[in-house]
């Protein structure tokens, strides 16, 4: 199944915080949540490109890949998440991007980004620094056929092989 990011989630400014990093993704409860429930792997685009391939496995508390997964990939790959924290190389391409340069960094935070999200958040900056960019995110999301019974593992190793086919720019590829 295919969903647009705009369908999923609302955008929540908080303007106590510092801009750009001051948005709050809240999931859109109008979804069905058993459509949303693991295992499976996922697929985002951005516009037509594929840039990032994901595995969710979920856990007991929480199955549902909208609020485990997704959500924090919008925040960190458009950096503009309440919770985006930055670890040294993500650091170091913050300091040499054109656009996000000054963001007051968080030492501490539930959702790390990396150097590939930095970079591919700088290159969209025209477009991520206003508050209509989810429409241009798409979802795909394959959940495992339970049938299948395959492990973690097993999953692993998929996207794997499907991260170092499709070589999305998010998960490390082709690098803006």
């Amino acid at each position: 199944m295919n969903y647009n990011a705009s369908d999923l989630f609302e955008l929540e400014k908080d303007n106590f915080k510092t801009y750009p990093l001051n948005i709050d993704f809240k999931v859109n409860s109008i979804q069905r949540n058993d459509n949303f429930q693991g295992p499976g792997i996922y697929f985002i685009y951005h516009r037509i490109e594929l840039i990032y391939i994901g595995l969710f496995y979920g856990s007991i508390k929480n199955n549902d890949v909208r609020e485990q997964r997704w959500k924090k990939e919008l925040a960190t790959i458009t950096m503009r998440g309440l919770q985006v924290t930055m670890n040294e190389a993500s650091n170091v391409s913050l300091n040499k991007s054109h656009n996000l340069s000054q963001i007051n960094r968080r030492p501490k935070g539930d959702f790390l980004t990396s150097k590939n999200r930095v970079e591919f958040a700088d290159t969209n900056w025209d477009e991520f620094k206003h508050l209509s960019f989810l429409s241009d995110f798409t979802f795909y999301w394959f959940r495992e056929d339970k049938n299948l019974n395959r492990t973690k593992k097993q999953l692993q190793r998929v996207t794997k092989e499907l991260r170092d086919f499709y070589k999305p720019t998010c998960n490390g590829y082709n690098c803006a």
